[in-house]
This record gives structure tokens, C-alpha cells and sequence, in this order.
């Protein structure tokens, strides 16, 4: 198994290498030749290991995932029958050995439950049933030491994903919990060599990528069924005072950052990070759920900073797909998704009547909001704050999301409601009031390096196309400054902090940028025919199975 995971990595051979697959075989015919059930040992427990993370990580086979799911039940009985789950502090162990043992069920531990929460099944192994400590994490030579991302993994696990699975596996999930839950992931600490981006070796920046697509992968399942909730109306129209709607600006922030990891990542190794397909099935699931917000609340201030990363991820998997298979095989789908995207949103940009859900306009005076449909003034009782518990993040994400917004469309057509309503309806993009912060954070948006364009979208006769004219936009020119210029502070980088610190920059330093970067013409390829659009965004029952992290 390790031969099949070094052919794939090794980058003097051609990506997909028909060598590891015939590892793989092997390394699965080995295992046949002894009786597993009898004879179970650690090496044998390793074995099924690597074998899980192979199907996981590098396989794209379609049922690769599935096997793995089987795998991971009976590696668990086994490493559970040679306790590997108990401390055996008492038995007649070499050091060397009590600490490999260790090791490998902790990774067993962490594994298991990234599986879970990806296929939304209970765990095989549980914190609640053993006693197995962490290993200890001894300190490499050299700065790209691995024995932090070892231990920051095995302390992912206590503080992150062991409560979340227990959350979510109950019948009843109640969303005080997942705030909770999701302000203490938010902050868990990252230790500081993680954080230095200036360090660029090889080591740490495929470490550094690791870390945040798995801290945003256990954000992102946390919100996941909150956010389709909240997008699925019309029970209840969705709009900033929504009691979910938290969980939407946490689904885009994180799925940003998601898709801005595997670029920054691709940037710098292209041909390593080309042959990790998990990291593009994550970049992917990220783009659908961005497409969902867009394509059914066009009308908030975060579809043209969604749109903005839509573009990000099109050039990324466009760029991509030569080498990485799973960048070409997804593309056709997220290029049809992201036209799709597109076309809502510049009808509704446009005073176009727009198939999505019901918007209910809020206005900075809560005893003006209206209903869009009725007319009627809104239950007064439901003016609530859907941000008074959730992170401080979510609100500075909202900040940030109507800058670009006012930057990119600036001026929308008059609303087609109801004229005794129609004063009433929110400026273009706006999430009125913006949330008011009492100091400035670190900015939470990824940087956006690109500069595009503005397009001026018309229907084409039975579909959607864009019209060839648009204006580009010069950034100097309105007096923004680049996001990469902006040097964050030496405590930014500090061992006790996490992604969404609560440490703000300096009073005299930079304001959050807001760069009037906009979106290219759409792509004129033809829709997918495995892909069905209801209401402007893809068929209810398809949403979480695209929208699957891992």
C-alpha cells in the first residue's frame, strides 16, 4: 500500500500511474492470504490503513468512498481486538511500540471520523469508549516539522469532530448547539510554523492546505442542512433575520476559503496537488453550494463575492484539468452550474422576474419590513437578531461581502414588487443594515489576485447566453489597494489562535480591503443532461449529495 501511494506521488512518473493500482491489487491479495480475523497484528492493521486512505484520497473510482466505509468497519473490530483502544499501560510492551500503537489508532480515530462526517454516518470508533492517549509528539529536525500537524490532527479530533459527530448523530439538532459548536471550532488553536506562510517548503505547505480543508470540511457538514433549509422556501423567505440565516454566511465563507486553499495550494505545487483528488472533490462541493446561494438569493450582498469565487474556481479546475482527473471530469458540471449562476443573477440584477425563492425586504427600520407577496407589514415577533449567538466572524463576513458587493453593482433596476411596497425595497445587493463591529478583525474573505470584468448579460432565445460587451474596471482608478499587500501583524500568527481570531489589526494599520474586482462573461457550454435545475439551482433531492466534504 505504500508502493500504491508513492507511484501517485512521485513525481517523475506520469499522474495515474498504472503501477499503483497494481500495488493496491496486490497489497489486497496479500491481505487474503492470511486469516485476518485470527492473526490480526498492527502491521495488519496498518495495512487496511493506508488502503482506506489510498481509496479516499487518491482513488476516483465511483464506489471508492463506499469501500472505504466498509473498510474502516472492520479495521475498527480488528484494532479493537488487539486493544488498540486501551491504554495498556500494564502489559509487557516496548516503548517504541506502546507509542506506534498509539499512533495508529489515533490516525484510525481521525480518519474514521472525517469518513463520517463526509458520508453522514455514525463513527466505527468512538472517544466515549476508550482510553488510548496520544502519542507523544517529538520534535523533528528542521522547520517543516511534521510532529505539529500530527498533533494539531489528534487534537482536531478531541475538541472538533468527536462533539460534532455526536451532535449531528442525534435525531434532534438543535441549532443553538451548532453555533456553539461552531464558534468553538472557529477559534481551536493552529499552532504558529502552520500559520507562517513565509516558510514555503514543500512539508508545510501541503500541511498548511490539509489543515484548512479540514477544519472548513467539519464547518461546512455542520451547516450544511441548515443552509439547504434556509435556501429551500417558500415556508419562509429567506432574508438576514432568518433564524438560519447564520448557518448561510458560514456555508459561503467557508466554501470561499475552501476553494481559495486548493488555488493557493495549486499554486504553489501544481503537480503534487493535481494528483490529491480530495482536495478537488472538496473545491468542487464548494463550488455547488455557492452556486445554490446565488441561484436562489441572488438578492443578498454575498451573490457578487460568491460569483467572484465561482470565477476562482472556474479558472482553477480549468486550469487543472489537463493534469488532475478529477478537475476534467467535474468540469462540464461546474461550468453549466456556474453559467446557470450567472443568468439568475443578472435577471435579477436586471429587474427581470427571477424563479427563486421569496424575498421578504428588510429595511434598516424593522417596523417597516414588508412582505414581497402580501404586502402585508412583518410579524414583528420574528425581528430578531440570527447573529446575536453565532461568531464574530459570520458578522465581519457580511462587512466584507457588502463592500465588494457595492463596488461590483453599485445601481440595480426598480424592484418589481408591489408599488405599495416598492419604497421600501433595499438598495442593490444590500443586506441593510450592515452589521456594526466594535473593532475591526482580520479579514475573514480570501484575496481575490485576479482582475475581471463586468458583464452585461442578456437571455439568449431558449437558454442563456452573455452578450459580448463589457466594461473592465481599473482598480487604481477608484483607490483600492491590492488585498496582498496588506501584511497582517506579528500576533496574527500566534500559537493560540485559530483561523477566525478575535485579534484585530492595529489602529493604524489598513482597513479591510473591498477591491472592485468583478465577474467575466459566462461560459456558452450547453447544460449538463445529468444536471436538473428547478427554480434556478439544482433539484432538492441532488443538494447533498453534490455538496459532499471530505
Amino acid at each position: 500500500m505504500i508502493l500504491a501511494v508513492g507511484c501517485l506521488v512521485d513525481l517523475k512518473r506520469e499522474p495515474d500511474h498504472p503501477d499503483a493500482e497494481k500495488y493496491h491489487q496486490l497489497a489486497r491479495a496479500s491481505l487474503c492470504e492470511i486469516p485476518v480475523m485470527e492473526e490480526t497484528n498492527v502491521e495488519t492493521i496498518t495495512a487496511l490503513f493506508y488502503e482506506i486512505w489510498y481509496l479516499l484520497v487518491f482513488s476516483d473510482k465511483k464506489k471508492a468512498a463506499g469501500y472505504a466505509w466498509g473498510l474502516m468497519g472492520l479495521t475498527a473490530k480488528l484494532a479493537q481486538s488487539i486493544g488498540l483502544h486501551r491504554n495498556g499501560g500494564k502489559s509487557k510492551v516496548i516503548p517504541e511500540e506502546v507509542e506506534k500503537r498509539r499512533s495508529l489508532f489515533w490516525e484510525l480515530l481521525y480518519l474514521d471520523a472525517r469518513l463520517s462526517l463526509s458520508l453522514g454516518r455514525p463513527p466505527s470508533l468512538s472517544i466515549n469508549h476508550m482510553d488510548c492517549l496520544q502519542p507523544s509528539y517529538t520534535p523533528e529536525d528542521g522547520s517543516d516539522s511534521q510532529h505539529y500537524y500530527q498533533e494539531w490532527k489528534h487534537s482536531c479530533y478531541k475538541q472538533c469532530l468527536a462533539p460534532v459527530l455526536d451532535a449531528i448523530s442525534k435525531p434532534h439538532l438543535e441549532y443553538e448547539t451548532v453555533l456553539d459548536l461552531d464558534k468553538h471550532i472557529r477559534d481551536f488553536s493552529i499552532p504558529a510554523p502552520l500559520r507562517n506562510k513565509d516558510i514555503q517548503s514543500r512539508s508545510l505547505i501541503m500541511q498548511r492546505a490539509s489543515l484548512t480543508t479540514a477544519l472548513e470540511a467539519v464547518l461546512l457538514q455542520l451547516h450544511r442542512q441548515f443552509f439547504t433549509r434556509a435556501l429551500s422556501g417558500p415556508e419562509e423567505a429567506f432574508n438576514k433575520r432568518h433564524k438560519y440565516a447564520a448557518s448561510v454566511v458560514a456555508v459561503f465563507l467557508s466554501a470561499s476559503r475552501m476553494i481559495a486553499t486548493v488555488q493557493e495550494l495549486y499554486n504553489s505545487e501544481p503537480h503534487l496537488a493535481a494528483r490529491i483528488l480530495g482536495y478537488w472533490s472538496n473545491a468542487f462541493s464548494a463550488a455547488v453550494a455557492l452556486c445554490l446561494l446565488v441561484s436562489r438569493a441572488p438578492f443578498t450582498c454575498l451573490s457578487p463575492a460568491a460569483l467572484q469565487e465561482l470565477e476562482r474556481a472556474r479558472i482553477l479546475f480549468r486550469s487543472a484539468k489537463v493534469t488532475c482527473p478529477r478537475a476534467q471530469q467535474v468540469l462540464p458540471m461546474l461550468e453549466a452550474m456556474i453559467d446557470k449562476a450567472n443568468y439568475i443573477f443578472n435577471c435579477w440584477s436586471t429587474g427581470q422576474e427571477v424563479p427563486t425563492i421569496v424575498l421578504r425586504h428588510i429595511t434598516e427600520d424593522p417596523s417597516l419590513d414588508f412582505d414581497s407577496n402580501s404586502g402585508s407589514q412583518a410579524d414583528t415577533k420574528q425581528q430578531t437578531d440570527s447573529f446575536g449567538r453565532s461568531h464574530r466572524s459570520l458578522s465581519q463576513c457580511i462587512v466584507e461581502a457588502h463592500q465588494r458587493a457595492k463596488a461590483l453593482f453599485p445601481l440595480r433596476k426598480p424592484c418589481q414588487c408591489s408599488s405599495t411596497v416598492a419604497q421600501s425595497c433595499p438598495p442593490s445587493h444590500s443586506w441593510a443594515p450592515v452589521p456594526r463591529l466594535p473593532s475591526q478583525m482580520s479579514p475573514v474573505l480570501p484575496d481575490i489576485p485576479f482582475v475581471l470584468s463586468v458583464p452585461s448579460m442578456s437571455p439568449g432565445p431558449g437558454g442563456y447566453s452573455p452578450a459580448p460587451q463589457h466594461a473592465s474596471l481599473n482598480p487604481a482608478s477608484r483607490g483600492y489597494s491590492p488585498a496582498t499587500n496588506i501584511a497582517q501583524p506579528s500576533a496574527y500568527r500566534a500559537q493560540s489562535e485559530g483561523f477566525y481570531s478575535h485579534i484585530v489589526l492595529p489602529a493604524d494599520g489598513p482597513s479591510i480591503p473591498s477591491p472592485p474586482l468583478t465577474l467575466s462573461p459566462s461560459s456558452k457550454l450547453a447544460v449538463v443532461d445529468s444536471i436538473n435545475f428547478e427554480m434556478g439551482a439544482l433539484q432538492s433531492n441532488s443538494d447533498q449529495a453534490l455538496m459532499a466534504f471530505f
